[in-house]
């Protein structure tokens, strides 16, 4: 559930003052140094929770490029907070940190990381070393580092203040008012303007700028699909936000009034209804002045159904234009009748584009008209079949093919075997496209995995007969008999190549009135059938009870990645992230030849935010997670195996045994690396350990700045070892535990 804030669903009024070359008369100012300068800076104060906050170096408006921004002392955000700071002298950096927050702020860069996902400050206003009186001090963007520590952020112009708000202080002031307070008709109305005087309200121009004017709203139906278009005569910031029971789309315009050119527009209430056409998403739109310091107007799609959303500027009219598409759901990789099969789920996946693409070979599904669904993931995973290689999904930037504003959702198939495109059937169902990437399916017979150790086999007839069935046990062969003019099935050869079955064979006999299946299973495959006598269809069920590590999902970390190399050997310059990849994809393919399923969350070069990889696990289902790491000190002597974990074990709500995981890969790692044993150690703030919802540690394989250890790394042996010490350390696990997420929860 969205924290609900004063200002509404998760908004953060983006303070201030975003102005070009106020005046500032009157407004109290200090002396103080930037950049190696002596500047007069407007100052502001600051209440948290209705407490004023004093410090030695005090809240100010500083100018970037024409625009400005408050900042304030980090010290202060993080007394207030409780998040610890720390500086990087050498990289001239802050690092902010909270339970479930890491920000790193860099002096002088509109560049900010958070969790290592890479953002821009607003206006690109960088967070600043100012000296006042001989004091110099750290400050920060409030405005951006009160987002994200859950803070409610806002402005009082009367007095010239920065007024913060805890979600704690606001919950236990708002705790009896009912969610719908965010609704447009109720606590968002406000009475008419008060008077003010022309001073009063000259400084308000200074500090908030010229707003935009809302004039008209408009809804018309283009292509079927609901376009609202939002007079306001130039482009305005927004925030958006999703309310449900009833489902409606909010979006908070900054800095815009609400003046409707068409008086009767507006209702008695203050409020403007406009009605949609029929259709299948929205039944209208509502808009009121839901803040007047600074100016935002709320506007409210009532929905019917659950659908994106793309939000543009109309220079040619002056127009805001909200249009409603699809969502893109889920893509995934199946198998029908043992044959590759690529399933697109979206409300518009029918109508779709098709290229096949050389140099690699790869095929590719454009859904049209489409995003992907915001509250899903869409990792990339590997298929390694006969046909399909990898499946890739992402939103496309529109290329020569397409119009500028067209909204792609581009599904990548990286072949192994090119197809022919005669071969490929798409079978547009409701709201699915399956792609058949070997042929259309055959009715005559169904083939489907059960559970990942079991699968059916049936062969459809036309009348209840009696069929045969042979068993060769040490050939590994079953053979099914059937009378030919009771069944429609092709003659072929079906590579199965499943932990079940390795191939079917269909023929039929010398006299060619019997059809003959021989199905070539796997060893240790068990095979039980319902009945073969005067039965329509004949059915078989395998289960491979040798193969019970499939059932288990193990997620494979390489930490670090892309843009984020990890820690650096001290002689060889060896990147943490490349060392962890080769270990890694060991690691899987071991895994993977013991029977387990896996999924790696790289494998490349790539970065990878922190909440993907907790987050795609956790889709998964995963039941064990594993990351690899190679660790860094000051001291040059500390060396040998680290495991990381989360303890669960203090926490009545997490029945996960991270500490007995801890202790099996320590113990594991520390034997088949012939290493010593550092530590295991308990972190609570580790986003990864903590946001998974199964068993989880990191592994630190050694320390890059150990110079024996360095050298060990180096090595192809010592990282093979290392990804032995892994598939180890699960079998191990698994086989003490034998525990299954769903047993988890």
């Amino acid at each position: 559930m969205k924290r609900k804030l004063k200002l509404g669903l998760g908004v953060l009024v983006l303070m201030i003052l975003c102005v070009s070359m106020p005046a500032f008369a009157d407004v109290p100012t200090i002396r103080a140094e930037v950049d190696e300068r002596m500047v007069d800076i407007p100052v502001v104060q600051m209440t948290m929770d209705g407490e004023a906050i004093a410090s030695d170096v005090p809240p100010v408006l500083l100018q970037h490029q024409e625009q400005y921004r408050t900042l304030v002392p980090v010290a202060v955000i993080a007394e207030k907070t409780g998040a610890t700071v720390s500086w990087d002298g050498e990289k001239r950096q802050v690092k902010i940190e909270t339970e479930d927050k890491e920000i790193n702020l860099t002096i002088d860069s509109a560049n900010v990381e958070v969790n290592g996902e890479r953002k821009i400050l607003p206006s690109q206003v960088p967070a600043k070393i100012v000296t006042y009186q001989e004091r110099g001090r750290t400050m920060v963007p409030v405005a951006f580092v009160g987002q994200e520590l859950g803070l409610d952020v806002g402005w009082d112009g009367e007095n010239r203040r920065v007024v913060i708000t805890s979600p704690e202080k606001e919950e236990t002031e708002e705790s009896s008012e009912p969610e719908e307070t965010s609704e447009v008709e109720e606590s968002t109305l406000r009475p008419d303007e008060e008077e003010r005087t022309h001073e009063e309200s000259l400084i308000e121009e200074e500090l908030l700028g010229d707003e935009a004017q809302l004039k008209d709203i408009s809804i018309k139906m283009v292509e079927g699909m609901p376009e609202i278009r939002l007079k306001t005569g130039e482009e305005v910031a927004f925030n958006t936000a999703q309310l449900m029971n009833p489902q409606r789309l909010v979006f908070d315009l900054n800095h815009t009034r609400l003046r409707m050119d068409q008086s009767d527009a507006m209702q008695e209430d203050k409020t403007v209804k406009v009605t949609a056409p029929s259709n299948a998403y929205i039944s209208g739109v509502r808009s009121s002045q839901f803040e007047k310091t600074p100016w935002v107007t709320r506007l409210v799609l009532d929905m019917k159904n659950d659908i994106g959303h793309d939000v543009r500027y109309d220079e040619a009219t002056g127009e805001m234009v909200i249009r409603l598409i699809h969502y893109v759901d889920e893509v995934r990789f199946e198998r029908y009748n043992a044959k590759e099969v690529v399933v697109i789920a979206g409300s518009n996946a029918h109508d779709y584009n098709l290229m096949k693409l050389d140099g690699p070979h790869r095929l590719v599904i454009d859904t049209m008209d489409s995003v992907l669904n915001p509250g899903h993931r869409f990792p990339d995973f590997n298929v390694g079949g006969r046909v399909a290689d990898r499946v890739r999904v992402s939103e496309f930037t529109p290329d020569h093919h397409y119009d500028p504003e067209d909204k792609i959702v581009r599904t990548v198939i990286d072949l192994n075997k090119v197809p022919d495109m005669d071969d490929l059937y798409f079978d547009k169902q409701n709201g699915r496209l399956v792609v058949h990437l070997e042929g259309k399916p055959d009715e005559g017979y169904r083939y489907v995995e059960t559970g990942w150790t079991s699968a059916h086999l049936t062969f459809f007839g036309d009348k209840a007969v009696d069929y045969e069935l042979e068993v060769d046990e040490s050939a590994g062969i079953v053979k099914l008999i059937m009378p030919k003019d009771n069944m429609d099935i092709p003659f072929e050869l079906l590579d199965v190549d499943d932990p079940l079955i390795e191939f079917i064979q269909i023929t039929e006999n010398t006299d060619g009135d019997k059809l003959i299946a021989n199905v070539h299973v796997k060893a240790g495959v068990e095979i039980r059938s319902p009945g073969i006598k005067n039965t329509r269809n004949l059915s078989l069920e395998f289960t491979n009870r040798d193969m019970r590590y499939r059932e288990k999902l193990i997620v494979i970390d390489a930490g670090h990645g892309g843009r984020d190399p990890g820690a650096t050997s001290t002689t060889l310059n060896m990147p943490e992230k490349d060392v962890v990849l080769e270990v890694a994809l060991e690691a899987e393919k071991l895994l993977q030849e013991a029977g387990f399923r896996t999924y790696m969350t790289r494998r490349d070069d790539t970065f990878v935010s922190l909440e993907d990889r907790a987050a795609i696990s956790n889709q998964l289902n995963a039941d064990v997670f594993v990351s690899v790491h190679a660790n860094a000190a000051p001291r040059a002597d500390l060396k040998g195996v680290e495991t990381l974990y989360y303890p669960s074990e203090n926490s009545s709500t997490d029945f996960r045994d991270n500490l007995r995981l801890a202790e099996i890969f320590q113990e594991e790692m520390v034997r088949t690396l012939n290493a010593s044993s550092h530590r295991i150690n308990a972190r609570d703030r580790l986003y990864v350990l903590r946001e998974t919802n199964m068993p989880a540690i990191i592994t630190e394989i050694g320390f890059l700045t150990n110079p024996e250890e360095e050298q060990l790394l180096a090595t192809t042996q010592y990282r093979k070892r290392a990804a032995e010490g892994i598939r180890n350390a699960v079998i191990r696990y698994v086989e003490e535990t034998g525990t299954h997420l769903s047993e988890i929860r």
